[in-house]
């Protein structure tokens, strides 16, 4: 070989081109795979000619076979389970002062409830409040259906600061998901911690309230509230916005015939929590005395008035005495009861407007809040209060509205004959009983000196006059104040305005 300046010459051959080389000398001995195929097809029969390997066996056999092949499905479709466990709870939650008792209903129908436990997350930290395990196994399943539980929350006990925090819920049941540890459901519900109770401005009170007597308070509440309104012996009596002016609230009260007075009237709100505010103002609480009255029943009223409405009311008593014995006390009960029910709602914003009217041109014959002892044969046979007034006209007088209102009631109720109800607004209720016919009918509205109907002697009534009432709450009122112009704009409007 000649030598020449520069890179050495050579012939040989280069790696791809060996390689190229090789794979050329194989193809010829190594045949495609698609020729191994044709010869193996017809070797390997299609797995619908591959026979069954139960075949040969006897029926009875093969049958328990293919049951025993479904339930196995049906066990694997059930234990496989694709749903979670259902929670359900509050969607929120405040906590106050006092706690609270939060309800869960769990439940998991396949599989069965296999654990459930439950943890508060707050600023400073978490606590286990339930963990609890099902009875159940991975075969069968646990306890199907719904469980319920309750958690009892004290923030005080357990020192919690105020603001947000969190209840986590899981609920696990029995079935083969997730390794065999079963589906879990994951509910986590906001909560509000607030410790503080809502604070009460009276802005306006009167100073003086008389037993059997009414007022009205002006107040402002620095948050939303679930309940507010005045406090006093035993008996409570809502407030409602004050028209007009955002943020201040209003309440009618009464100092009940009956009620106790070991304490001054107060404003009380519960908030979201259930944390309790109170405010008092000085308000003198006035005695008086009722008057004790004695009402000799004829024989006559017994006779012919008692044992007509004892039929009508549907009293199965003939002795006449006993008749009324009944209707006065076990009547009369349900009927006030009833007139409860029916003013249980009011509108909130003062309807009325003025002094409210009395029945022109009549004469007191009962007063407010009087005892009466009913007397037969020199013996007192039973008792009751009066609480309203009666007023007598000529027959038939016409009766006005009071004051303008709403029509809550209109029709016949017990011993107080042919009745309407009127409702004033601010919880203020007027009633008429005894008629001999009314002029309207519920749900109608009614402007200050309407006519309502007519004076009688319906229901348990010895002539014709008209009975009247006034209600703030459920609470029955003085009348005689309603009446005076005066006294309201001092007491009740002088609050509204």
């Amino acid at each position: 070989m000649e030598e020449t300046g520069g890179e050495p010459q050579t012939n040989a051959p280069g790696a791809a081109a060996r390689l190229r080389s090789a794979l050329r000398a194989l193809r010829g001995r190594i045949p495609p795979f698609w020729r191994k195929w044709r010869g193996w097809r017809g070797r390997i029969p299609p797995l619908w000619r591959i026979p069954p390997f139960w075949r040969g066996w006897p029926r009875a056999a093969q049958i328990a076979a293919a049951a025993g092949g479904g339930l196995l499905l049906a066990l694997l479709a059930l234990r496989l389970d694709v749903w979670t466990p259902s929670i359900a709870a509050p969607g929120e939650l405040v906590l106050g002062l006092a706690g609270r008792e939060v309800q869960l209903e769990l439940s998991d129908s396949l599989s069965g409830l296999r654990s459930v436990s439950a943890r508060l997350r707050h600023a400073e930290g978490e606590a286990q409040l339930l963990s609890e395990k099902f009875a159940g196994g991975a075969l069968f399943g646990g306890r199907r259906g719904a469980v319920q539980r309750a958690l009892v929350l004290d923030a005080e006990a357990w020192g919690l600061p105020e603001g947000a925090a969190q209840l986590r819920v899981v609920a696990r049941d029995w079935s083969w998901s997730s390794l065999l540890t079963g589906r879990a459901a994951r509910l986590t519900i906001p909560l509000r911690v607030d410790l503080s109770a809502p604070r009460i401005a009276v802005l306006r009170g009167p100073g003086a309230v008389r037993r059997g007597g009414a007022g009205a308070v002006r107040y402002r509440i620095d948050e939303p509230v679930l309940r507010d309104g005045v406090s006093l012996g035993g008996d409570f009596f809502p407030g409602y916005p004050r028209p007009g002016a955002a943020g201040e609230r209003i309440a009618i009260f009464a100092f009940g015939r009956n009620a106790r007075s070991e304490a001054p009237p107060r404003i009380i709100a519960e908030d979201i929590g259930g944390n309790h505010g109170a405010s008092a103002w000085s308000a003198r609480l006035i005695e008086r005395k009722f008057e004790d009255t004695a009402i000799r029943l004829s024989r006559r009223f017994l006779q012919d008035k008692v044992l007509q409405l004892a039929a009508q009311l549907g009293v199965n008593e003939p002795n006449a005495l006993r008749a009324f014995q009944f209707i006065n006390r076990e009547q009369r009960a349900r009927d006030e009861k009833r007139i409860r029910q029916i003013i249980a709602t009011s509108e909130p914003r003062p309807l009325f407007a003025g002094g409210f009217l009395r029945l022109p041109r009549s004469a007191v014959t009962s007063r407010f809040a009087e005892r009466r002892n009913y007397m037969s044969e020199g013996a007192r046979v039973s008792q009751a209060i009066h609480y309203g007034y009666d007023l007598a006209s000529v027959a038939e007088a016409e009766v006005p509205a009071a004051n303008s209102g709403r029509v809550l009631f209109a029709g016949p109720l017990g011993i107080y004959g042919n009745c309407v109800i009127l409702d004033h607004g601010l919880g203020l209720t007027s009633l008429y009983a005894h008629l001999s016919s009314m002029a309207v009918a519920k749900g109608e509205r009614v402007e200050r000196g309407a006519a309502i109907g007519r004076t009688g002697s319906t229901g348990l009534a010895g002539g014709d006059h008209l009975h009247f009432a006034i209600l703030v709450g459920e609470t029955y009122v003085d009348p005689q104040e309603w009446w005076d112009a005066k006294w309201l704009r001092d007491f009740v409007e002088s609050a509204l305005r």
